[in-house]
């Protein structure tokens, strides 16, 4: 299948608002884009979308969520004070434009902010604000100016940045790109699948809360119970002088060898590098123990789900902005459709039997 990217789909995505616990605006973008698909939902918002009725049941699954915040306190003088949803550095949001959506739907900005630079101690520049001092200025004089907007306690604070294409036009800016490429990611496949059919049984699945314990997975697992999953998910990337590790931008898909919550099974992880290997899709592996994704607890629903992550790399995750490169994207996309093609039955369970192992002459995958 030829790799067409309507690059606007993520774009809108990124741009969307949806905090965990507030994804439905997401799961209504998805699924406008894919009318052809079986379209399900568990009871805690997680979307299912499916093609075909034989072969294995391969599962993908993409969070909609994205970390943010929620108003805790509103002050007498009309500052809202936050607590985190999802994983956040103080150090990143001070003087941040951010957007807060009421529970009739309607959205008002302001920033977040703490002491003025001009007022703190060297000591306390040298340090990081704790998350109790940081509050959201809106612009206005007093609390029941703050009550008439309609904004309350509990209401979600999403970050606000707007996606764009960088100098080189490869790199691009944007928004929640954890996990929104990934939803992008789930949209071209089941379009592609559209056009032509896999011999297996393809479900994508749009989850919810997964920044806040992974809570969709479960649930998703227990509904499809699915013979293999991949989490599609962004990964730290480690090549700027901040941040070191193996895994660059614009070097192709990321492989999950382990995370804190996945110990990836060896077959599994043999097989992909050969798929890899065979379409020359341009690929890495990872070893984060720090961190996890959805096939931390899709793998261990039932009776034991084989799973792990497919990853895109990203600079700056969990800030207002990050940076993705598109061939990354494209190398993740060209890899799931692979799978949706080729991985059949007895693949699986020479995975699962033979840890994917063979003798010479007995015919690997691609000869």
């Amino acid at each position: 299948m030829k790799t067409v990217i309507d690059w606007t789909i993520l774009e809108s995505l990124s741009n969307l608002q949806a905090v965990s616990g507030q994804e439905e605006v997401i799961r209504h973008y998805v699924s406008q884009q894919l009318p052809f698909c079986q379209v399900r939902a568990d009871r805690l918002g997680s979307g299912l979308y499916t093609l075909g009725k034989s072969g294995l049941s391969i599962l993908f699954s993409t969070h909609m969520d994205e970390v943010g915040h929620m108003v805790s306190r509103i002050d007498e003088h009309g500052y809202l004070f936050i607590q985190s949803v999802g994983g956040t550095w103080t150090h990143t949001l001070l003087q941040q434009l951010v957007t807060i959506t009421t529970q009739s739907g309607k959205t008002y900005q302001g920033i977040i902010a703490g002491p003025q630079i001009h007022a703190l101690s060297k000591k306390a520049k040298e340090s990081v604000l704790p998350m109790s001092q940081a509050f959201i200025d809106l612009g206005v004089e007093s609390r029941a100016e703050v009550e008439k907007l309609g904004i309350q306690v509990g209401d979600r604070v999403c970050p606000y940045a707007i996606y764009q294409p960088l100098n080189n036009p490869n790199y691009l800016l944007g928004k929640a790109f954890d996990n929104r490429v990934s939803v992008a990611l789930g949209i071209w496949l089941m379009q592609s699948l559209q056009e032509q059919s896999s011999p297996n049984q393809v479900t994508l699945a749009t989850t919810v809360q997964e920044e806040v314990g992974l809570r969709g997975a479960r649930t998703v697992a227990h509904m499809i119970e699915p013979q293999i999953a991949f989490a599609v998910d962004t990964c730290l990337a480690g090549d700027t002088p901040a941040d070191k590790n193996p895994i660059k931008l614009g070097k192709g898909v990321t492989l999950n060898a382990v995370d804190n919550m996945t110990l990836t099974n060896r077959g599994l992880l043999i097989y992909l590098e050969t798929l890899c290997q065979k379409h020359q899709i341009p690929y890495q592996i990872a070893c984060f123990m720090d961190g996890g994704t959805d096939a931390g607890n899709i793998y261990k629903s039932l009776e034991g789900i084989l799973a792990t992550t497919l990853s895109i790399p990203m600079r700056y995750m969990h800030t207002h902005q990050g940076i993705l490169h598109r061939k990354d994207v494209e190398a993740t996309l060209r890899l799931m459709k692979v799978l949706c093609q080729e991985l059949t039955p007895e693949i699986y369970e020479q995975i699962m039997t033979e840890n994917y192992r063979f003798q010479k002459g007995e015919g690997q995958c691609g000869e």
